[in-house]
């Protein structure tokens, strides 16, 4: 089901069940697995040569992280795509991610940042973002960050980002790869000379935008998916355009129904 190789080296059973709680969230957030599928503690252990206890307890923290649920009758299962985990996401990163905005940081950390946006720039302002161009920049972005969320001096705070920030990247990754719509990468170069030359307001703004961005990009793509599903099933689409004869009759009973 995965790739073996990712977890193959001896680790001792704490670092293989955390080995196997990485390799599943980026599984996950790659849509290696996908959105609803079915998952199996008894494959799973068998995959990453654990019990079934220590795999229970990596899906238990995942499901705690957004990745994964659970049911007493359909057991383990890849978290599906929603509206509601898209509004999700972006009202809560509209309320942490400002938060990196008020981060101290020293000289070697602006420079860092700024050699982060050097390269966000040039990558971006590259004629051709095909191939593995976009996933470059993305990580890139991504390193910007976790480099602020690394100084905010908050580790809960920082983890709960560190899942919106992969689970948001799960349904972007979900999506590109169901259309050939893709979502533009935001200017975080702009984003970083504002928190360097102080500018908070312009920082907050472009943080703003960014996310507004982002869930337009989702909420647009969801709907168009739910479009297509009713377009592949004629049979429904003409059920639900079917006009609905309400008059009353006698059910064998002698009840009266609706038509």
């Amino acid at each position: 089901m995965l790739d073996h190789d990712a977890y193959a080296s001896p680790l001792p059973p704490q670092g293989k069940g955390e080995a196997a709680e990485r390799a599943l969230r980026s599984a996950i957030v790659h849509c290696v697995l996908a959105p609803a599928e079915r998952l199996s503690e008894v494959e799973l252990a068998r995959e990453f040569g654990l019990g079934r206890g220590a795999v229970r307890a990596a899906l238990a923290r995942l499901q705690a992280s957004g990745f994964v649920s659970s049911s007493a009758r359909s057991g383990w299962s890849v978290t599906p795509v929603s509206a509601a985990e898209i509004r999700e996401l972006s009202a809560a990163r509209r309320q942490l991610e400002p938060l990196l905005c008020g981060v101290v940081l020293d000289e070697a950390e602006r420079a860092h940042l700024l050699r982060q946006a050097e390269m966000h720039t040039a990558l971006t302002h590259r004629q051709e973002l095909g191939g593995d161009m976009v996933p470059t920049i993305r990580r890139c972005e991504r390193d910007i960050l976790e480099a602020l969320s690394a100084r905010l001096g908050m580790p809960i705070v920082a983890g709960w980002l560190t899942d919106l920030w992969d689970r948001s990247i799960r349904l972007v990754n979900f999506f590109e790869a169901r259309g050939p719509s893709k979502l533009a990468p935001a200017d975080r170069s702009r984003f970083v000379e504002a928190l360097i030359e102080g500018r908070k307001a312009d920082a907050l703004s472009h943080l703003a935008a960014a996310n507004a961005a982002l869930e337009t990009y989702l909420l647009d793509r969801f709907l168009e998916s739910e479009a297509m599903v009713g377009t592949r099933n004629p049979r429904r689409a003409a059920e639900k355009e079917k006009p609905v004869d309400r008059r009353a009759t006698k059910s064998p009973s002698g009840m009266r129904t609706i038509r």
